[in-house]
């Protein structure tokens, strides 16, 4: 199928997750305080009010429900399948191939789920949400439903960073949600670069996928821009990083006469949220702390310190996400040389964001 007779496929999927994720979270707004799902102001978060959680239970749903009821119909007899469009037959045999796949994902992610909706409502420690985390992708990699797809071939370098990098990508969206607005606006405009690139690519189950994922948070972000009246909580945070992380791993982003583009790629579309991870893992531990530690020092936060409002920092992030994400979706029309270049362009960028950091630093410790 062509790619412009597939895009209005992928925005009738994006419409469907957006409204069943808007449902969803509205929904959710009024009945999560009744199960406990509500996040308490403190000293280390920036909300003044009791602020229901749950909106991950809504992206969960509006995702999945259209892949699992996709899944369903490829079980119907043929002859109960006639009602379906017919743009939609030529999809279901390769859905029914990646059944296999399908399961153990949606196996994965609603495990993860339950665990975040559990750390929602009760809390759960760190370590073991880092630890299941860690099991459902080395199961992934070890029943050879997830593998990275890049020149090395040995098989248990390929197993560690598959499983290094589903886990990485996961924590970094857990610690991304720590603002308004920030986690799922984040994940909305990576979900549109690897759109574009599967588009690219002809990778059309993935770019449908991520169709999906695009509307579900579009659809929660209607109640969780700055003021939110919702939290997606770790329920969510947890879901997306995982989708994310497995998704990309899924991806074959190499080409023969581009060999650099399977690491290029995927850390420039999620170059945003790495560096936010790495960064405040380092102001940590130069301050002789954990980098589990619990703080005010993210990239958002260290936005605030600068005299931005939250809503300000959070579409200053959006933009830097999306200034250093098109790079990535135009390196299959350039050369490696374009993608060194892309490169050092997004180390530029975070450089400038550094250095205005700590002049505002040094602004404020000249204050009397």
């Amino acid at each position: 199928m062509s790619i412009s007779r597939f895009l209005p496929i992928l925005g009738s999927l994006a419409v469907l997750a957006f409204g069943l994720a808007a449902v969803g979270t509205w929904v959710m707004r009024s009945i999560a305080p009744q199960f406990g799902l509500l996040d308490q102001p403190g000293e280390r978060k920036i909300h003044t009010q009791p602020t229901p959680r749950g909106g991950g239970i809504a992206i969960f749903v509006a995702l999945w429900l259209p892949i699992v009821l996709a899944v369903a119909v490829t079980h119907l007899p043929t002859s109960c399948t006639t009602w379906l469009p017919a743009w939609s037959v030529p999809f279901l045999p390769g859905i029914a191939h990646r059944l296999p796949r399908i399961a153990s994902i949606f196996a994965g992610s609603l495990l993860l789920a339950i665990i975040g909706l559990i750390d929602d409502r009760r809390g759960v420690p760190g370590w073991l949400r880092l630890l299941a985390t860690i099991i459902v992708a080395t199961l992934l990699f070890a029943f050879k439903q997830e593998r990275i797809t890049i020149f090395l071939q040995n098989p248990w370098l390929t197993g560690v960073l598959t499983v290094a990098w589903i886990v990485g990508v996961t924590c970094t969206f857990m610690v991304l949600d720590n603002m308004d607005g920030l986690c799922g606006g984040v994940a909305f405009i990576v979900g549109l670069m690897f759109v574009v690139v599967a588009l690219q690519t002809q990778q059309l189950f993935l770019a449908a996928v991520f169709a999906l994922l695009v509307g579900a948070v579009g659809g929660f972000l209607v109640f969780n821009f700055p003021p939110a009246s919702i939290f997606m909580g770790d329920c969510g945070s947890m879901f997306i990083g995982f989708m994310i992380g497995v998704l990309s791993v899924d991806f074959t982003f190499y080409q023969p006469t581009h060999p650099l583009f399977p690491v290029v790629v995927p850390l420039l579309i999620l170059a945003v949220p790495i560096f936010d991870i790495v960064s405040v893992t380092w102001i940590r531990l130069s301050e002789g702390r954990s980098p589990f530690s619990a703080d005010t020092k993210h990239f958002s936060h260290r936005l605030l310190a600068l005299g931005m409002t939250q809503r300000q920092a959070v579409l200053t992030i959006y933009l830097v996400t999306a200034a250093i994400g098109l790079g990535a979706t135009v390196l299959y029309q350039s050369t490696t040389v374009g993608a060194v270049v892309a490169i050092v362009q997004a180390a530029a960028v975070f450089a400038i964001i550094v250095v205005l950091e700590r002049a505002g630093l040094s602004r404020e410790r000249r204050r009397p």
